[in-house]
């Protein structure tokens, strides 16, 4: 057993900020570590905790312990081995003792390391400018700098340790709680109730099949042709659905409803202060 002692080391102004990398519609960015090589680092929200590359760590040699087995988005068996990164720097911050079990990454249809979710997440603020292709990750007592105008604050609350919004409207459904997920390149996926509701179903005029992907494998899924939907009070219109066509994972619960990053993209800049339970959304004229 390896206890998580993920530790964050910011730089004397408190924050730092990095180029976003071409990731598939992902948050990603570059970072350095050990073994001499540019690591590629996906911030995902919808993670729980951080995770590495199994070959990555093999070759690293990482310090390692148990094994077991996890759920993601797509799969209830996803097989991990504890492991410890010794560090891990974006731009100025460097990241020590970093817990990231190790995962099989290669079947992502995306190139990724090294996963940071809610271990690292939550000890920062983070604003993702989508327009500049910009990420600034900030001390959680400074937190990121808040727009003069063109934004909207909103409550953050969490879903077990994820982030999260309640009352968004789907096609006018009232949604009790929405999750936020950077780490998904879909717009919004919807549980099967939910999407039965709305009539997102096998057969329907407009509904594709097609394929998903996440942690431990993919999975068939179900997309339909955009809806409104209404975060706050930000109208946007055509936001495409999306649902598993089977019950695996933790997209199949009931009632699950999770933002990704495609919707998130359509604003300007996002920001998650999980300090201070805040999300900013920036938007343009």
């Amino acid at each position: 057993m390896v206890d998580d002692q993920t530790t964050l080391l910011f730089p004397s102004q408190g924050y730092t900020s990095l180029p976003l990398c071409d990731s598939g519609g992902l948050v990603c960015c570059v970072a350095a570590g050990p073994g001499g090589h540019a690591l590629r680092v996906l911030l995902d929200t919808g993670t729980d905790p951080s995770a590495i590359d199994s070959g990555l760590a093999r070759r690293l040699a990482l310090r390692t312990g148990g094994q077991g087995l996890g759920s993601g988005a797509v799969s209830d068996e996803v097989p991990f081995t504890e492991a410890v990164l010794p560090w891990l720097r974006l731009g100025d911050l460097t990241i020590r003792d970093l817990y990231a079990p190790a995962l099989e990454l290669r079947t992502l249809p995306f190139e990724v390391d090294i996963v940071l979710g809610y271990n690292v997440l939550r000890q920062l603020a983070l604003r993702i400018d989508y327009r500049r292709e910009m990420l600034t990750l900030a001390h959680p007592d400074l937190g990121v700098p808040q727009p003069d105008q063109g934004a909207t604050m909103l409550p953050l609350v969490f879903f077990e340790q994820f982030p999260a919004l309640e009352g968004i409207e789907v096609a006018g459904r009232r949604i009790r709680l929405a999750t936020l997920d950077t780490g998904s390149n879909a717009a919004l996926t919807l549980g099967p109730d939910i999407a039965s509701e709305l009539g997102l179903l096998p057969g329907e005029a407009d509904v594709q099949i097609t394929s998903g992907a996440g942690f431990g494998g993919g999975g068939t899924v179900l997309r339909g042709r955009g809806k409104p939907v209404r975060i706050g009070p930000l109208e946007l219109p055509d936001v495409e659905l999306d649902t598993p066509a089977i019950a695996r994972g933790d997209l199949s619960r009931a009632g699950r409803v999770n933002i990704g990053n495609r919707l998130l993209a359509r604003f300007a800049a996002v920001a998650l202060d999980y300090e201070r339970r805040q999300l900013t959304l920036e938007y343009e004229e």
